[in-house]
């Protein structure tokens, strides 16, 4: 039902980890947010933050990949609430799982995410 959204959604990650900041500019809304150890970030804070460790070479490594641990789709009318538990692989840094938590939204026939908080696992 929803296999179009997680398409979407693996794009976006994959855009991240690629730090192709131009990708997530077009699957992220206007208003999107991030919550995470650095607090709330607008989506122009953030696209820069990546943008400036992609330029200073601080970024992932090439071939990095966002993988599900759990995952969960809650339907809320014309958003959807995803959660679950995943983790970066791939990179040369081994990196803790972490908790997230997203709302996703179909605007214009195409969805974008409205905001994504996570945190890492203290269990690691």
């Amino acid at each position: 039902m929803h296999e179009r959204l997680l398409e979407t959604r693996q794009q976006w990650y994959a855009a991240y980890l690629d730090g192709n900041v131009g990708l997530m500019d077009e699957i992220e809304c206007d208003d999107f947010i991030v919550v995470n150890e650095r607090g709330l970030q607008g989506k122009m804070d953030q696209l820069g933050y990546v943008a400036d460790a992609v330029g200073s070479n601080r970024w992932y490594a090439r071939g990095s990949r966002a993988e599900d641990l759990t995952l969960k789709l809650v339907p809320l009318g014309d958003v959807v609430s995803i959660h679950g538990m995943g983790q970066v692989v791939g990179d040369v840094k081994q990196r803790a799982p972490l908790f997230f938590s997203e709302l996703w939204r179909k605007i214009d026939g195409h969805w974008q995410v409205l905001s994504l908080h996570y945190t890492f696992s203290a269990a690691w």
